[in-house]
């Protein structure tokens, strides 16, 4: 199946100021680099784009895509909320079977044949709750045509719509009709698109029109995940500490793009993976990225991820220069699989809080009062806070040296009552399973394996 992806600039002047929709400008592009290079590890995939795209996509950045179609320059007439219409008209010019994958979707294994032998594909089927009623009520009043395939949702508005972070099938036909009624749903109403909340339109015109048409024609849909979840309510898209054990696909959407913790975590997946289009993107945002002082390659990387881990010994506080904080976050992007492998195959490792973490009282401007808190540096005297209870800040407080997690896990077990049950007992195990795997995530918590003695005799 032919594998595919569109970006339009939006007829801007320079889309490298546009952000679209994203924490920062450069986060987008960290998006297109991790997407591109992910889907290219297993198809030969095309970039249907205009020529701005073009020139940043594949002149600057040269992301490895197999094919691309300059051909989106035709929409420039559309507002430039309408971000979906790109989209949408790429299905149009497909004729042959098709799976367009968005720009802020990563995998890490090839979708299955099961997925791709449908005739319709998307990613999820998803409950609209008042959160899309809402944008509804807002936009319709000014709507001046409404195509015949929204009446559903226009009696019934809670109703249901599909995730299009993929989207396509082997009935390419079906979508070249999918697509006239779209692009008619949204010309025919070219005289409201500046008094109309744009952003929101699309998501009427592309996800809940699909779903009214194929409810209409009672067609089956492969969906990549069976969960049906909320509109505004996905949960666990943005998780780079599991891929790719035991995540293979993120999509980015909604509010995980103004993440800075998940879009942070993006930028170092990228730096560690893929550095040298890292350093084409660091040459058109030199201020963005000053902070980092060094080039990086797959070479610069394994050192500092062999360095960081010589250099972390008890009570000795680093110097927090770039390169200790770097090699941190790219292992806090790997400790976290480790743990879960060495917890699986109940082999021996050590746990230790950094040294260069604090723990006390910070004043929390929103709840106007003082919260217990871990303070974690970052670059260039920044820091990041987590909350902390009680457990939490027992949890911390035996990690202070080094421990070995059995020794962890039966010093915790003392602060049990002592005529609690067995379920009571593993439900509080796991708690704190869960919990200290959310501090290695974190960058608060260090592991290391034991080397496993040889046995000489045998």
């Amino acid at each position: 199946m032919k594998i595919v992806q569109s970006f339009w600039s939006q007829n801007l002047t320079n889309p490298l100021t546009e952000n679209y929709g994203w924490l920062s400008e450069p986060h987008n592009w960290l998006s297109w680099i991790l997407s591109a290079n992910q889907l290219a590890k297993f198809y030969e995939v095309e970039l249907y784009t205009d020529q701005k795209g073009y020139e940043i996509l594949i002149d600057k950045l040269q992301l490895p895509y197999h094919k691309v179609h300059v051909v989106l320059d035709e929409l420039n007439h559309y507002h430039k909320s309408l971000w979906a219409i790109p989209k949408i008209k790429t299905y149009s010019l497909q004729n042959e079977p098709f799976l367009h994958v968005d720009g802020d979707v990563f995998i890490w294994e090839k979708f299955s044949d099961e997925l791709l032998n449908g005739d319709f594909i998307t990613q999820n089927l998803e409950i609209t709750t008042e959160y899309y009623e809402e944008m509804w009520k807002e936009i319709y009043p000014n709507l001046v045509f409404v195509p015949n395939e929204m009446k559903d949702y226009i009696n019934n508005s809670n109703s249901y719509a599909y995730n299009m972070g993929i989207i396509g099938g082997n009935n390419y036909e079906y979508f070249k009709h999918y697509a006239a009624i779209s692009l008619e749903f949204v010309d025919n109403n070219k005289s409201v698109w500046n008094s109309i909340n744009g952003f929101n339109f699309n998501i009427f015109f592309e996800q809940v029109l699909f779903y009214n048409m194929i409810k209409e024609s009672s067609e089956k849909v492969n969906c990549m995940f069976s969960d049906t979840p909320n509109d505004n309510d996905y949960i666990g898209f943005g998780d780079f500490d599991k891929v790719p054990n035991q995540k293979n696909y993120l999509h980015l959407l909604g509010t995980y793009k103004k993440s800075e913790r998940i879009c942070n975590n993006l930028e170092t997946y990228v730096i560690k993976e893929y550095p040298e289009y890292f350093e084409r993107l660091r040459k058109l945002f030199p201020t963005h990225f000053s902070h980092y002082e060094m080039s990086f390659d797959k070479f610069k990387n394994q050192d500092l991820k062999d360095n960081f881990k010589l250099k972390n010994t008890p009570k000795i506080i680093q110097e927090l220069s770039n390169e200790y904080i770097t090699g941190r976050n790219f292992m806090s992007l790997e400790f976290p699989q480790e743990f879960d492998q060495l917890i699986a195959d109940k082999d021996s490792f050590e746990l230790l809080k950094f040294a260069e973490i604090e723990i006390r009282d910070y004043f929390n401007e929103q709840l106007n009062e003082n919260v217990r808190s871990v303070i974690i540096p970052e670059f260039g005297q920044k820091i990041s806070l987590l909350s902390i209870d009680e457990i939490d800040e027992l949890i911390l407080q035996e990690l202070e040296h080094p421990i070995l997690y059995e020794e962890f896990i039966l010093k915790m077990n003392t602060y049990l009552e002592e005529d609690i049950d067995n379920e009571g007992r593993t439900n509080f195990i796991e708690l704190i399973q869960n919990r200290t795997r959310f501090f290695i995530v974190e960058k608060v918590l260090f592991l290391k394996a034991k080397e496993k003695e040889i046995d000489l005799i045998s």
